[in-house]
């Protein structure tokens, strides 16, 4: 007898699947805290919600036209299932800010996500360690500074508990169970003419997040792997749906040839480190 067909469990055949949806993460260009020295809880420079440096808007309009050139509308060598049709974003300005260019570039419209913050929440810190919540963006200040964006019902006083002060490691690891899935969800519903998703984060969201598509265990504290990512690097997965079970592949890793080395930032394994290892470090 014939050996059953083996399409869905070869990697390489994952695009050929009209249940498999092509997902890109992309973590937002470097702001102003990436670029402290030491951006604790205890800093008095750390911001609750940064804008970009210099060099992250720069980074940002390098990740636009990356973007638009190999996974846009018009984008030749990509298949149109995995053309860019659904652009999501981080409600921090961070990754709003380098959400328009993006928007721009595949002529998309940001719609905001009020769950794939950054561990920790929107917060400040002080020289004696307390910190307080801070709300964030609501509907209002978003679609003030980021006009045509869309925002759910639920952000319009903003996304953020103040009560809550720090996101801890653990509740982060949660959250991001629920928004993997979300992302399941999606592709479950995923028709070729819906085009491929995009989603711009934070680089502790990330690692959390190809731990848990891989199947990872989480833990705390010190971490014995992670997942590094440049500021404006960008990953690419595949996500199948498939009787037998569901199939998350990691396709690309933490691009960054789009963006001049002179401009290269992020990505320290020690930055990531300190994350976990002191709450209120992201």
């Amino acid at each position: 007898p014939k050996s059953p067909p083996r399409t869905t469990r070869r990697l390489g055949a994952l695009r050929f699947s009209p249940r498999a949806m092509r997902l890109y993460v992309v973590r937002h260009a470097q702001s102003a805290n990436n670029a402290l020295a030491h951006p604790s809880l205890m800093n008095p420079d750390r911001d609750s919600d940064p804008s970009l440096t210099e060099v992250g808007f720069k980074q940002a309009e390098c990740v636009a036209r990356f973007l638009k050139e190999e996974y846009g509308a018009g984008a030749e060598r990509c298949a149109v299932e995995n053309r860019i049709g659904r652009l999501y974003s981080s409600p921090m300005r961070r990754c709003m800010l380098t959400s328009t260019p993006i928007a721009r570039e595949l002529g998309l419209d940001i719609t905001v996500r009020g769950d794939i913050f950054e561990h920790g929440g929107c917060f400040e810190g002080s020289a004696d360690g307390a910190v307080k919540g801070r709300p964030g963006m609501g509907t209002e200040q978003l679609e003030r500074e980021f006009p045509g964006c869309v925002v759910p019902a639920e952000l319009d006083k903003g996304w953020w508990k103040e009560s809550r002060g720090v996101e801890t490691v653990e509740e982060a690891q949660e959250r991001i169970a629920s928004v993997v899935k979300w992302l399941w969800e999606l592709a479950e519903a995923s028709k070729p003419r819906d085009g491929a998703v995009c989603i711009v984060v934070h680089g502790m969201f990330i690692d959390i997040l190809c731990k848990q598509l891989a199947g990872a265990p989480m833990s705390v504290g010190k971490q014995s792997a992670m997942f590094c990512t440049n500021n404006a690097g960008v990953h690419a997965f595949e996500l199948l749906v498939a009787p037998e079970g569901n199939i998350a592949g990691m396709l690309r890793f933490n691009q960054v040839d789009h963006i001049p080395v002179e401009l290269q930032t992020g990505g320290s394994l020690d930055g990531l480190d300190e994350c976990y290892m002191n709450e209120g470090s992201a």
